[in-house]
């Protein structure tokens, strides 16, 4: 019985191994058939969380042109944005953005508006695994359908480890309107006070009066796991 028994958890696990296994191929193989078909220079895959117009599936594809759009795709719905409605795009951990308040989050994003974020905080609190690991949020300046959306704030999670998020900040296009605060950044050094300066960290941002993004600058990330078809 005992033979049998183990023979089943073999089966179990190698079954569960080959399923892994097709998924992350999968993944990498429509990731690099859909970014010739696009021609574009990045892709990556991470776990929509919120803010979008329309309706988008748990997690997606994330493409970047060559003619500086970014592209969403979910497999079922594709939706384009352009380089002009695209204003700013940010990345943070995490468990650093469950920790400031909606209208932190928009002036750091750069929004006149301070939208609220219910979705965004509620998803993170059903997925505690994710605040390990980069967020990512686009701030789009843009009409749907004819309406104008202003102060749309779109969230990602890099919890699939598949978004290769640096690699896209160090796009020329997109690091002149990114804002990367590094992995292990406190409240204190992101809002320090006058008589503290941080000195561990350095936040490199789009504004004209601080430090663009630099390819030198943005170390790997051990959490994230290699691409190869796409770099």
């Amino acid at each position: 019985m005992s033979k049998a028994l183990g023979l089943v958890l073999i089966v179990i696990c190698v079954g569960a191994l080959a399923y892994l296994a097709y998924k992350t191929l999968a993944v990498h193989y429509y990731a690099y058939k859909k970014l010739q078909k696009l021609g574009g220079n990045w892709a990556g895959y991470m776990r929509y969380i919120s803010g979008i117009s329309g309706r988008m599936a748990d997690s997606c594809f994330l493409f970047l042109t060559n003619d500086k759009n970014l592209v969403i795709d979910d497999k079922q719905h594709q939706t384009a944005i352009t380089y002009a409605e695209l204003v700013n795009v940010g990345v943070i951990e995490a468990s650093l953005l469950a920790q400031i308040n909606d209208r932190e989050i928009a002036e750091l994003m750069g929004m006149k508006s301070h939208p609220a974020l219910h979705a965004m905080r509620s998803w993170l609190s059903r997925h505690p695994e994710a605040k390990r690991h980069f967020v990512m949020m686009l701030y789009l300046d843009r009409e749907v359908d004819g309406i104008a959306q202003k102060g749309e704030l779109v969230f990602f999670s890099d919890v699939e480890r598949k978004g290769h998020i640096r690699e896209l900040l160090r796009q020329p296009e997109i690091a002149v309107k990114a804002l990367f605060i590094p992995r292990g950044t406190t409240v204190e050094e992101l809002y320090p006070s006058q008589d503290r300066v941080p000195k561990k960290k350095k936040i490199y941002s789009y504004d004209k009066g601080e430090e663009q993004i630099a390819a030198d600058k943005i170390e790997e990330d051990s959490l994230t796991e290699p691409f190869p078809p796409l770099t």
